[in-house]
C-alpha cells in the first residue's frame, strides 16, 4: 500500500467516524429533546387541573385540553405568537385558564397558568416554567411554598391598583428573603391576567 493510499484510507475512516459520532449526538439530542418536551407537557397538564376550583377538579385532563380556544391579542399576556387558553365548563361552573408569560423574572421568563372563574375571581395560579435561583426565587413553586396560593379568590376589584405589588413597593403581597424581583414579576403577571380577562372575555358574571 502506498503512502497516498494509506492517507486516503485514514481520511475515509476518520470521516466515517465523524459521521457516526455526529449522527449519534444528533439522535441522542433528538431523543432527549422529545423526552423533555413530553415531561413538560405532562407537567403542564397537571398544572392545568391544579388551577381549577374543587368543583371542576374531577374534570378529566382530556376534557380540559379539548376546551382550548384561541386567545385574542395574546401579546397582552406576554406571548409572541398565537396562543390558546382553556375554558372548562361543568354544570353551572366555568373557569377560564390563561397562560401568561412575564420576562421580568431575575433569570428570564416565567410562565404561569392563571385560572379565573365566571365571577372574575382567581381559582388558582401555578408556575409552568421558570429559571429562578434555587433556594430563593423558586419559592413561587407550589411544591416549595404556599405563596402562590395567596392569589386564590382575588378579583381585579379585590385590591386597589397600588395593592397589586409586593410589600417593598407598597403593595399587599409578601416577597422572599433576598428575592424581590421574582415575586414582583409574578404579581404583575397575575394582575395583567385579571385585566386581560376583564377586557377580552366579556362572557363572565360580574363580581358581587
Amino acid at each position: 500500500m502506498t503512502t497516498q493510499q494509506a492517507m486516503l484510507r485514514g481520511a475515509l475512516a476518520l470521516g466515517l467516524f465523524s459521521l457516526v459520532t455526529a449522527g449519534s449526538v444528533a439522535l441522542t439530542r433528538a431523543v432527549t429533546a422529545e423526552r423533555i418536551a413530553a415531561h413538560q407537557l405532562a407537567y403542564q397538564h397537571r398544572q392545568l387541573q391544579e388551577v381549577l376550583p374543587a368543583s371542576l377538579a374531577s374534570v378529566p385532563v382530556q376534557a380540559v385540553l379539548e376546551s382550548a380556544f384561541s386567545l385574542p391579542d395574546p401579546e397582552q399576556l406576554g406571548h409572541r405568537a398565537p396562543q390558546e387558553g382553556w375554558r372548562v365548563q361543568q354544570g353551572s361552573e366555568t373557569t377560564t385558564i390563561l397562560p401568561v408569560v412575564t420576562r421580568q423574572g431575575y433569570n428570564g421568563e416565567i410562565r404561569l397558568l392563571v385560572g379565573i372563574n365566571q365571577e372574575g375571581r382567581i381559582t388558582g395560579v401555578r408556575v409552568a416554567y421558570h429559571q429562578e435561583t434555587p433556594g430563593l426565587g423558586d419559592d413561587i413553586e407550589r411544591s416549595r411554598s404556599d405563596w402562590i396560593t395567596s392569589f386564590n379568590g382575588l378579583s381585579l376589584e379585590s385590591l386597589p391598583p397600588s395593592g397589586w405589588a409586593v410589600h417593598k413597593d407598597g403593595g399587599e403581597f409578601d416577597s422572599f428573603t433576598g428575592a424581590t424581583i421574582t415575586p414582583r414579576a409574578v404579581v404583575n403577571a397575575v394582575h395583567d391576567a385579571l385585566g386581560y380577562f376583564h377586557h377580552h372575555l366579556p362572557n363572565k358574571e360580574p363580581t358581587p
